[in-house]
């Protein structure tokens, strides 16, 4: 790539290296473990999955920060687009395949499971190169970005994140931002519902402003919620009715690890009210950031989430280190199980947040006097 771009003495980060390679082979394991001759294998999805979470903390950091004069030939690269393009026939061409290989009927119920789970894995990491194009300035990358999100269930994500989620942030109006003290179960029901709802909210909005009905073709809503709804029609037609479970479980995995993603980044971070009784302008320590390796690889860097919020618009393969951000202890491939321990969450983040907040950096996001005492930093567990 160095050569390709012309970019300067320093390295290229590892992520902009490799780009999405790594996730289209986590997308193409379900099939390799049919090729391999099922059995185990249809669980090979599983495996990798727990394996990169748990190697993710060994292989550590990689804190690399492209020079500005390298930034724009790597932001410009249609590489990079195209790279992102690739993942939307593949994740679709998977996605059936399950479907197919889930409904033949000469799979035992072993079989079956492990090809459910591998499915909802695979097709379901595809909505971290659809948050990416969801993002892009352009309409044909935002329309493959939705096109990845359609086998999911999640193109509702579009509306709700770019205008819901990027402008209330840190706030209490914002179901995707966690509060010091928030039950992972509760906030993950709590965020699906509620992101959805803003959606539809966003768009009534809208359309009201232009003097529409947001019972029109020209609700967003409209539409993000009609195409995964074709898209499961297509998939019974074509595979009987056991395909509703593969839609909802590689729908259920992809949310849930969307909302378990949304819990980390803004844990216990909050926004100054002004005055006029406006939010204080997005800056980087409202969102914890991290750059361990392994799990930016599978999130497209996504984890270098204070330059995301900061910056918006900012693409994957510059997505910075900001050293004034709240750091958390590991990356998403290992936080996302820690989220799911309680006790352990709060022993590793409460002394974290509460030690940003003496910073002054960011406000608390709900107080801890106001919670029970075994939620607090100072805690026995």
């Amino acid at each position: 790539m160095e050569g390709i771009l012309k970019v300067g003495r320093m390295p290229l980060s590892v992520v902009a290296r490799v780009t999405i390679w790594p996730l289209i082979g986590l997308l193409t394991l379900p099939v390799i473990g049919w090729a391999l001759g099922g059995g185990i294998w249809h669980w090979l999805t599983l495996m990798v999955f727990v394996a990169v979470s748990l190697i993710d903390p060994f292989v550590g950091p990689d804190n690399i920060n492209h020079r500005e004069q390298d930034e724009a030939a790597l932001e410009t690269s249609l590489y990079y687009r195209a790279m992102l393009w690739l993942l939307m026939p593949v994740q679709w061409g998977v996605a059936v395949f399950c479907y197919w290989l889930f409904t033949q009927g000469d799979l035992s119920t072993a079989e079956q499971a492990g090809v459910l789970l591998s499915s909802a894995i695979a097709v379901g990491f595809g909505a971290t190169a659809a948050h990416e194009l969801a993002h892009h300035g352009q309409r044909f990358d935002r329309w493959m970005g939705i096109l990845l999100f359609t086998p999911i269930n999640m193109c509702d994500f579009a509306i709700y994140h770019n205008y819901g989620h990027h402008n209330r942030v840190a706030t209490p109006e914002d179901p995707g931002s966690a509060k010091y003290g928030d039950k992972i179960g509760a906030f993950v029901l709590r965020s699906i519902v509620f992101k959805t709802l803003m959606g539809w909210e966003i768009e009534a909005t809208r359309l009201n402003r232009l003097g529409k009905s947001p019972w029109s073709l020209h609700n967003g809503m409209l539409w993000m919620t009609v195409l995964p709804l074709i898209w499961l029609a297509a998939m019974v037609a074509l595979f009987g009715w056991l395909a509703v479970p593969m839609f909802l479980a590689q729908f259920v995995f992809a949310r849930g690890l969307l909302a378990v993603a949304d819990y980390l980044e803004h844990y216990g971070l909050g926004r100054r009210r002004l005055p006029d009784g406006s939010w204080e302008t997005i800056r980087a320590t409202h969102a914890w950031d991290d750059s361990f390796l392994v799990s930016s690889l599978f999130f497209c860097q996504i984890d270098r989430h204070s330059d995301h919020h900061a910056n918006v618009g900012r693409p994957y393969q510059i997505l910075r280190v900001m050293h004034e951000a709240p750091r958390l202890p590991y990356g998403y491939l290992t936080m996302i199980w820690v989220a799911m321990i309680p006790p352990l969450w709060r022993r590793m983040m409460h002394p974290r947040v509460e030690a940003f907040w003496d910073t002054g950096a960011a406000v608390p996001h709900a107080r801890p006097e106001n919670l029970p005492a075994r939620y607090r930093a100072d805690a026995v567990f």
